[in-house]
């Protein structure tokens, strides 16, 4: 939900679709439980693989069941840690989802390490950003290199065949960075031209 909440996603779809820069498309959220958060979406978290089940085997049906999707364009996005969720999801279930945005990324080596067990990963795409500032980023979690680790993801996706659009920006670990992304990764996602 901190999609719409700090980085206003609809407000910015919205201003998209009328510029006629993206077709009219549905956007879905996940509130996020602070408290259990690392435990969601750490791939070693003791809560992951439930939550990974409810995200692809309750929340996706259920929505598909009431909204007309087309699983060639089901996109999953995904900032710092939920950029890791992203990709385990990813893992889980193969063939749902084939685009990902992932935005600064929490690559720590155990989830790099977890990538680098997938030989072919040539049918996905992927837009990366990352902050240019995100060397010593602050987290209530401690300071990581968030802009080495998602330099290594990117090596080690592109490795695998995925094709990968990368940008380093100007910026922090912060949503006020991430909303800035958002036009870009959602053009990128769905181009009209």
């Amino acid at each position: 939900m901190e999609f719409f909440t700090h980085g206003r996603v609809a407000t910015i779809a919205q201003q998209l679709i009328a510029e006629g820069r993206l077709k009219p498309v549905l956007i879905a959220g996940i509130a996020v439980n602070l408290q259990q958060r690392n435990q969601d979406y750490a791939m070693d978290g003791t809560r992951h693989e439930a939550y990974c089940e409810f995200v692809l085997d309750e929340c996706i049906p259920e929505i598909e069941q009431h909204y007309s999707v087309d699983p060639a364009q089901r996109s999953m996005a995904g900032i710092s840690l939920g950029a890791v969720a992203t990709l385990s999801m990813m893992l889980h279930k193969r063939s749902l989802f084939r685009h990902f945005m992932l935005f600064s990324g929490a690559y720590f080596p155990s989830v790099q390490e977890a990538l680098r067990m997938v030989a072919d990963l040539s049918e996905y795409r992927a837009y990366m950003v990352v902050g240019d500032e995100e060397a010593e980023a602050t987290t209530p979690n401690g300071v990581y290199d968030f802009l080495t680790y998602n330099r290594q993801m990117r090596d080690l996706l592109q490795e695998r065949g995925m094709d990968i659009t990368y940008k380093e920006a100007p910026g922090n670990h912060i949503w006020g960075f991430w909303q800035k992304l958002l036009p870009d990764a959602l053009t990128w996602w769905q181009p009209t031209r």
